[in-house]
Parts: structure tokens; sequence; C-alpha cells
């Protein structure tokens, strides 16, 4: 055989086994985030766990300090790692504002009081859960899209004179770097509160 069909050969079947194995990485790698995707128990962000701590001053009525945490637990059910995770959270105050219009009339208003981008929360190894904590304190808020909590918020509003609303968006890389998913879930109330 001469040296240039020896060549060609073991040049096909390198390309083959490439192509076979990257075959096998895609497909395990989309049956994987199939398998984490479709158990709900996989990916949990409990808003009902999220914990607002404010301090008002009441004379101004203004937000002094405030500070914000949520538990994420994450459970990689694949067969590769998760890579490059990172957390995106935006969240944002709806309340009755009185006189937004002119005199006697209120008017419900929804601003963004915090918007928080990419988080990296690192590397999450196969069958591991990953039990994460966000928490943001007062550096990382917007402070004047808070409303004057003493002139601005029609308290007799029902069900509650203020409720909290968040975005969040979790990202990651996995199968090797081949799949590069984004979850998301929008407007869940993450908290409210209301005079007795």
């Amino acid at each position: 055989m001469r040296p240039s069909r020896v060549f060609r050969l073991i040049f096909r079947i390198f390309i083959l086994l490439l192509t076979i194995s990257m075959t096998v990485v895609t497909l395990l790698g989309g049956w994987s985030a199939i398998l984490i995707l479709s158990n709900p128990n996989n990916i949990q962000v409990d808003p009902g766990s999220a914990e607002f701590n404010f301090d008002v001053n009441f004379t101004s009525g203004y937000v002094e300090n405030v500070n914000f945490s949520l538990p994420v637990n994450i459970t990689n059910a694949g067969y590769f790692d998760m890579e490059n995770l990172g957390l995106n959270v935006q969240i944002s105050i709806n309340y009755s504002h009185i006189d937004w219009g002119g005199p006697g009339v209120n008017v419900t208003r929804s601003v963004t009081i915090l918007d928080f981008q990419n988080m990296t929360i690192g590397d999450i190894l196969k069958g591991t859960t990953g039990n994460l904590v966000f928490f943001v304190d007062n550096s990382s808020f917007i402070h004047g899209d808070f409303p004057n909590l003493a002139t601005e918020i029609n308290w007799f509003r029902s069900p509650s004179a203020v409720e909290f609303y968040a975005n969040f968006t979790i990202s990651l890389d996995y199968s090797l770097g081949m799949h590069s998913l984004a979850i998301t879930a929008v407007n869940l109330i993450v908290g409210s509160f209301s005079l007795p």
C-alpha cells in the first residue's frame, strides 16, 4: 500500500471517530438538558423563602437601609458538569401612588428597585446539588426609585399596599460548552406588606 493511501485511511478514520464522539456528546448533552428541565425540583427558586429587611425613617418616609436574600437550589441530574452558572435578578415594587395623575387620582406604579446582573455562581458537578443563597445589600439597590413611604403610598389599597415582584434568569453552559441554557422566571411575588 502506498503511503498516501495509508495517510488518507488514517485521516478518514480520525474524522469518523471525531464525528461519532461529537454526536454522542451532543446527544447526551441534549438528553441531560431534558432531564434537568423536565423535573421542577431540579431548579428551585422559592419566592416564599425570600427575606427583605428594611430600615425606614418614618419621619422622612424614605428607606435608609435594605437587604434581600433568596435561597436557590440547582440539582444537576445530567451527564455533564454545569459550568459558568450565572444569576440575574430584577426586583420591582408595585404600589398605588397617591395623587400621581393629579389631586385625588391614585395610579398603580411599578418601579425597579434592584437590577443585579451577572452574579457568577461557578460550577455544579454532575449528580450534585448546589445550594446557593443570593444576597444583596443596601449598596446594590436603586434608592432613588423607592417611593416615599409617608406621602406617596396608598396604604388602604387591597390586597397589599406594597408588593415586590422579581424576575430571575439562571444561565449556564453544558455538555462541555456545546449547549448554553437560560432559565427565566418572570413576575414572581417575593414579598408584600400593608398596614394592619
